[in-house]
């Protein structure tokens, strides 16, 4: 795995709960004031953050995975197992 893809999910996660954070953030402050085309637009925006977040973990995930099965790999053979 090349460290820019690595680089790019860290990036798209920590941009992506920001994302949450502040469609929350703006769908609280929509229903607060009661002006409903601010909460609907908030409530989108934390949506699409949302499931920008869950997209970079399955990524981040399977990248997980695949290494820790190459570094099992490595450690049998180092044991000859």
């Amino acid at each position: 795995m090349k460290i820019s893809d690595v680089a790019t999910e860290a990036a798209g996660i920590s941009v992506s709960n920001k994302v949450v954070a502040g469609g929350a953030t703006t769908g609280l402050f929509g229903w607060l004031t009661q002006i409903n085309w601010i909460g609907a637009i908030g409530a989108l925006v934390a949506i699409v953050g949302l499931a920008a977040n869950i997209y970079f973990q399955i990524r981040r995930d399977r990248r997980e995975t695949r290494e820790s099965a190459a570094r099992m790999e490595a450690l049998k053979e180092k044991c000859d197992l």
